[in-house]
């Protein structure tokens, strides 16, 4: 395989943001390491309210740092549901959370956000395929239900009670309309700097995120059409074989990830905001960002792939049994469900990582487009 071209300076901007799972931790399971990017040093003022209404919806890149407790939620409906009950069950939904939203804590920074399924999206005379995923590795196994999604809400604050509780008042709501929950994950996150934080096997987390322009992050909202506003959501849980993972020498730990434990920069040299040189070689003629390393597996020059703009929540279940069930929850957006799938195909083929990562459930989904109290959520879908 020919050598990738290495990123100009110009491309690459210093800072943070989210990942998945993998090398800026994101353990971004899919992740783009080294790409064009925009990286956030600041952090918005711990007692403010996150907007409800806009031309897109909270919970994607607004926070500006994401909050560090979510409540995951996938449902399914018992058949396809007509356009009409669509359209009554977001609006009334889109309601609902605004007022949840206003009356919970300043402090909390509680999000809601909404996403629909390929059936949805047919019942809106749309492409199904837009919210569809390939068979990756390790899916095959799953049950249908926890490979795909007919409605998905996430509940982010920075209080675990306000994330846990919007989610118990918004649960009737959904059952009235005959939707049964699949399945759901409570999970957390270090505050970081913008979007970095650590992953659950102590690396740095999304260090590289799309670069911005006016503002917007590119190639994450689809800007016309139907869906102009919304972007294409994925997500993917992956238990994680930490005791494993963590009996490796670090060393060795460093190589899987192509970074630095400590510090998260890169094994070609430099600081955490440095690029990722995937040309450097050794005295010796060996990468310094090893083949099989999560940098280079996910990294963005190999599929042709614009940046994903993603975040990840680590998650720790106690037991009765000898040992706790850890994991990550990876999820992304992109205006393309490709983008992510090129990515998660070359990293089931190259990336060592995911020798230590066993898929639990995925999903992809649409993200809605923003709405107001004038403009009902789901009203460009199914007005």
């Amino acid at each position: 395989m020919a050598e990738p071209r290495r990123l100009g300076r110009r491309h690459l901007l210093a800072g943070g943001a989210g990942a998945g799972i993998g090398a800026g931790v994101g353990f971004a399971l899919g992740h783009n390491d080294s790409a064009p990017t925009h990286r956030v040093a600041t952090e918005p003022p711990a007692e403010e309210r996150v907007a409800v209404h806009g031309a897109t919806q909270a919970g994607v890149d607004r926070p500006l740092t994401p909050a560090t407790q979510l409540s995951f939620q996938v449902w399914h409906t018992s058949g396809a549901l007509e356009a009409a009950t669509w359209a009554r069950l977001l609006g009334t939904l889109g309601e609902r959370l605004t007022t949840l939203v206003a009356a919970s804590p300043t402090a909390a920074r509680l999000s809601i956000l909404v996403g629909v399924g390929p059936r949805a999206l047919a019942s809106a005379g749309l492409d199904p395929a837009l919210a569809s995923l390939p068979t990756f590795r390790g899916s095959a196994e799953l049950p249908q239900a926890k490979r795909t999604a007919d409605l998905v809400l996430a509940a982010a604050a920075d209080l675990p009670e306000a994330a846990n509780t919007a989610m118990d008042a918004l649960r009737p709501l959904l059952t009235e309309h005959g939707l049964e929950r699949s399945w759901s994950q409570l999970a957390f996150r270090a505050r970081g700097t913008g979007m970095v934080t650590h992953n659950p096997l102590g690396f740095h987390d999304g260090i590289v995120q799309p670069e911005k322009r006016n503002g917007i992050p590119e190639r994450v909202f689809l800007s016309s059409g139907k869906l102009g506003g919304g972007t294409i959501g994925v997500v993917r849980r992956f238990e994680i074989d930490v005791p494993s993972f963590e009996a490796l020498p670090l060393a060795e730990q460093e190589a899987v990830f192509g970074r630095t434990k400590a510090t998260g920069a890169p094994l070609s040299g430099g600081s955490i905001a440095t690029d990722v040189n995937l040309t450097a070689k050794t005295p010796q003629g060996e990468y310094l960002v090893p083949s099989g390393s999560h940098v280079r597996a996910a990294h963005p020059s190999f599929t042709a792939s614009p940046v994903m703009l993603r975040r990840s929540y680590g998650f720790r279940t106690a037991t009765d049994g000898p040992q706790d069930r850890a994991g990550l929850l990876f999820w992304s957006f992109q205006d393309d469900v490709a983008t992510f799938a090129r990515t998660q195909e070359r990293m089931d083929r190259e990336d060592r990582l995911m020798e230590f990562a066993r898929p639990s459930a995925e999903a992809a989904f649409v993200v809605l487009p923003g709405f107001t109290r004038g403009r009902p959520l789901g009203t460009a879908l199914f007005a």
